[in-house]
């Protein structure tokens, strides 16, 4: 899994990390939401084509999968990272909800600055 994760971000300034117990995140700076797009998808069919078994599994499929919540942003002063993080994890619950083994962009208004506080 992890080498299917680091084939498809091999740029230097790409970082895979664990986020959480059995969720990943990829950044990808400059790197526009179509092709952050077609990226995510290449993850998604390289690990269906691992063919790992998950036997315990309670989906049709008895091979891992993965589904995944992409967005962007263009980064601008005083932005909050977490609005981007939220973005991307609520798109990846919509994949989750929707049957896994999916890909969903956010849909969300991610590059708004942070009110100023006075």
């Amino acid at each position: 899994m992890a080498q299917v994760l680091r084939a498809h971000s091999q740029r230097a300034t790409d970082t895979v990390a664990r986020y959480g117990g059995e969720e990943f995140a990829i950044v990808l700076p400059n790197t526009e939401l179509t092709a952050a797009t077609e990226i995510a998808s290449q993850l998604r069919d390289g690990v269906r084509e691992l063919t790992i078994t998950h036997e315990s599994s309670k989906l049709m499929s008895k091979h891992v999968t993965i589904s995944l919540g992409v967005a962007s942003v263009v980064p601008m002063r005083n932005q909050f990272p977490a609005v981007l993080i939220a973005a991307a994890d609520a798109a990846l619950y919509v994949s989750k909800q929707q049957g896994r083994d999916r890909l969903t962009v956010s849909n969300a208004l991610v590059n708004c600055p942070l009110p100023q506080v006075s």
